[in-house]
Order: structure tokens, then sequence, then C-alpha cells
């Protein structure tokens, strides 16, 4: 059989049918579900936080070029990774600077669902 793309929504059952261990797939679920947030405002050195952090753990957060050397004080970003990645970052925030567990906060409330 030719090699296709697989659709998000059918990963768990195209793991079934691989033959994965159903006790794991709870444990790769996330791994299978990429997102893109945008957040607003964000402080130049919370967004250089954000972006180390990310890159850690396989993702990535666009910002404003000039947080680097802190010639704009604040930035939109986006952040790009699986569900996974971005409950890793929401953890690495709520243990920095209380300004990093508030941004931490509002990325719990979009992916709480998901």
């Amino acid at each position: 059989m030719k090699p296709h793309f697989v659709k998000e929504k059918d990963a768990i059952k195209e793991m079934k049918a691989i033959g994965v261990d159903i006790r794991g797939i709870p444990y790769m679920v996330d791994k299978t579900k990429f997102r893109l947030i945008k957040l607003y405002g964000i402080r130049n050195a919370i967004a250089n936080i954000m972006k180390e952090e990310m890159l850690a753990l396989g993702g990535d957060v666009a910002k404003n070029k000039g947080c680097v050397n802190c010639t704009v004080p604040k930035s939109d970003v986006l952040i790009m990774g699986t569900i996974k990645q971005i409950r890793g970052l929401m953890n690495k925030l709520k243990v920095n600077v209380a300004e990093c567990s508030k941004v931490a906060e509002e990325i719990g409330k979009i992916v709480k669902n998901d």
C-alpha cells in the first residue's frame, strides 16, 4: 500500500489498525494533535522564555524579532506544537516568574478541552 497522510481524527483508529497496545494509546494521543495558538501583547522577556522552552520541547514560538534585543517591549506570539508539547510549555511556565504562570493559565484555557 502507498504511504499517505492520516487525518488527526483518524489517529486512534490507525493506531488500533497497526496493533498498538490499547493501554499505550492514551499516552500517544496528545502527540497526534498539532496546534497553533496566538497570544497577544506578551512581554519580550516572557516571549523569549517561551521560545526557548518550546524549542527544548520540540515545538516553536514565533515572536517579533525585536524581542531578542529588547527593542520592542511586547510581541504577539504564535505557539506551534503538539498538545503534549504545549502542555509541557505550560508546566515549565508555571514554575517560572509569576507573569509566566499567568501566561500558562491563558494557554490552559485554550487547550483544556483538547
